[in-house]
């Protein structure tokens, strides 16, 4: 009978690997197979009183892929000018928090917990993404209304991010991060 739980190191090599990437060989196409494989294994994240509060949106042809990109620099100070070579755009839309959400969240918390919802998302996106061997790039900094215009999406919904996907040309670089004992408390600050 075989295991369900894979490797751990793997599954920290995973994380180790997984990096923002911005430059994506424009010449090999993604297939649909992998991207709904991504999406769907994605959409298996938590979300408080699982609401489940997205909605995706996946761009895999060139022409609209290109317009999505022109869409999401609109007004952003020349910024993020590797989305156009980017072969497919997973777009990220939040929802407002269902009632029992945000009834819980704001009662007892203070907290909408959309935004962290939509955190746990993408980081189960991204590593999927690179699980198959492509890279991405988490984009916030975008014109999500000219993008939701390109794409017909209604104007109650909120584009929040852009994730660019395709097969890396970067390198893998090494991480810099803060030390593990400066953010690991145990019993106690």
């Amino acid at each position: 009978k075989a295991s369900l739980y894979m490797d751990a190191q793997a599954l920290y090599d995973l994380f180790r690997s997984r990096q923002s990437d911005r430059h994506y060989d424009t010449t090999r196409a993604i297939s649909r197979e992998v991207l709904q494989r991504i999406v769907e294994n994605a959409l298996l994240a938590p979300s408080a009183t699982n609401q489940q509060p997205w909605q995706i949106v996946v761009v895999d042809t060139p022409d609209l892929s290109q317009k999505v990109a022109s869409a999401a620099r609109s007004g952003m100070l020349g910024q993020n000018k590797f989305l156009l070579q980017a072969p497919v755009h997973i777009l990220i839309i939040g929802d407002r928090p269902g009632a029992l959400a945000a009834t819980m969240g704001k009662t007892f918390r203070d907290i909408n917990y959309v935004p962290y919802d939509l955190g746990i998302l993408i980081a189960h996106l991204v590593l999927a993404v690179e699980a198959e061997g492509l890279g991405s790039c988490i984009v916030g900094w975008l014109n999500g209304r000219k993008v939701a215009k390109v794409l017909g999406i209604p104007k109650t919904k909120k584009v929040l991010f852009d994730i660019s996907v395709g097969y890396s040309l970067d390198s893998k670089r090494p991480k810099k991060r803060k030390k593990p004992e400066d953010c690991i408390h145990y019993n106690g600050w």
